[in-house]
């Protein structure tokens, strides 16, 4: 088995990034710093980039560290592979997750790519709070018929195996996280102790993949999407209420603000269901409407990273084991009954909220994430 030395470590110009880049420092691999574009603001007519402060703080840690730094182009990937993909399904009306995807196409794929074919890696870091059976350095790596498994990060509250989901065997075996095994606190600390000034004081990244995150999305988003009209509709009485320039401004489970001279109502509109072929946005009284908690729901296209919920009962077509809509979200027990291999229902023990077409399920086995798929369709809520 090849010895790793040189590891080329993902710097973003934040905390979590340049410490994952120190530690490996510390243990004595041959680091090397490589900051991606991913995002052109000219696109936008912007004259200066809002991201140049961060490209210049990664050089400065890898200056102050003594490695290399590189600056790599992935403009033009990132447009056709997660940014169209992203735009068409907001289109749609669906709920996306770019991250997911950002993290398999670009941050896992392309750049280990250009790490090891132009860079010599022989593997790379990323500062995500997540863990894997390999190690945070892949200390534990063995055989290559052996599996890697992903865990969650160590500190319960940034923890990002959620973003992870979607990664591959190929991908995780030779990605180290260095932070993984940390709190966040324990990060701060040892950016502090080694007087990482540039990063302690910077906020937390938020918002989109590379894009970051907006004032105003809907107008963001109104750059690229044509105007749409449609009905508002309430889904109780099918009354048309309202009339709205776009179903990509709404989301499933929040709240529509309607003019009161259109329509008056005590509890708030909420968000039922876009419905594409004709424009229409169903929303319903109260944030506890019956409509707005499914109960049972399709996914499709399920990627398992090592283990799959059918795995540990023999194979069998009915799983139990637990899933996450979102990254913050506690894990909901549920049934899986599969239809066939890339289609298969979803029964959670108790309703959720908000569960939406396009929406990503990450699945859990106690802290290991077995691997993710996308909601195709709601089949049933409390209202059926």
């Amino acid at each position: 088995m090849k010895t790793i030395r040189r590891v080329v470590c993902a710097l973003s110009g934040g905390i979590d990034s340049a410490v994952a880049a120190l530690r490996l420092k510390q243990k004595g691999f041959d680091v090397v710093g490589l900051y991606m574009v991913n995002w052109d603001h000219l696109e936008e007519g912007q004259s200066e980039c809002p991201q140049t402060q961060d490209k210049f703080v990664a050089k400065s840690i890898c200056d102050r560290l003594g490695i290399e730094f590189h600056v790599v182009n992935f403009v033009k990937i990132y447009w056709n592979d997660v940014f169209l993909y992203t735009i068409n399904n907001y289109r749609k009306g669906r709920t996306v997750v770019p991250d997911i995807l950002c993290n398999r196409i670009i941050k896992f794929q392309h750049f280990h790519e250009y790490a090891i074919n132009r860079l010599n890696a022989d593997a790379i870091a990323t500062g995500h709070f997540a863990r894997t059976s390999f190690g945070d350095f892949l200390e534990n790596r063995s055989e290559k018929n052996k599996e890697v498994l992903l865990f969650r990060g160590s500190d319960p509250i940034k923890d990002q195996s959620y973003f992870l989901s979607a990664l591959t065997q190929d991908q995780l075996r030779r990605s180290m996280f260095p932070v993984g095994s940390l709190t966040k606190p324990q990060v701060r600390q040892i950016a502090s102790d080694a007087n990482l000034n540039e990063v302690l004081n910077k906020p937390e990244s938020m918002g989109i993949c590379f894009i970051g995150k907006r004032k105003n999305f809907s107008d963001f988003i109104d750059q690229y999407i044509e105007p749409s009209p449609g009905p508002v509709r309430l889904i109780d009485s099918g009354e048309t209420i309202w009339h709205h320039s776009g179903i990509h401004h709404f989301t499933i489970g929040k709240r529509v603000s309607v003019p009161h001279h259109q329509y008056r109502t005590h509890f708030g509109l909420f968000v039922v269901s876009l419905e594409y072929s004709t424009q229409t946005v169903w929303v319903c009284e109260g944030t506890y409407h019956p409509s707005l908690f499914a109960t049972e729901f399709v996914i499709s296209q399920p990627v398992w990273i090592a283990n799959s919920p059918f795995d540990f009962c023999g194979n069998c077509d009915e799983a139990n084991t637990e899933f996450s809509l979102q990254r913050t979200h506690k894990p909901h027990p549920c049934k899986l009954i599969r239809f066939t291999d890339n289609l298969v229902k979803l029964k959670p023990f108790y309703p959720v909220r908000a569960a939406a077409p396009g929406q990503i399920c990450a699945f859990y086995r106690d802290s290991e994430c077995l691997g993710c798929a996308e909601i195709q369709y709601v089949l049933r809520t409390l209202a059926d």
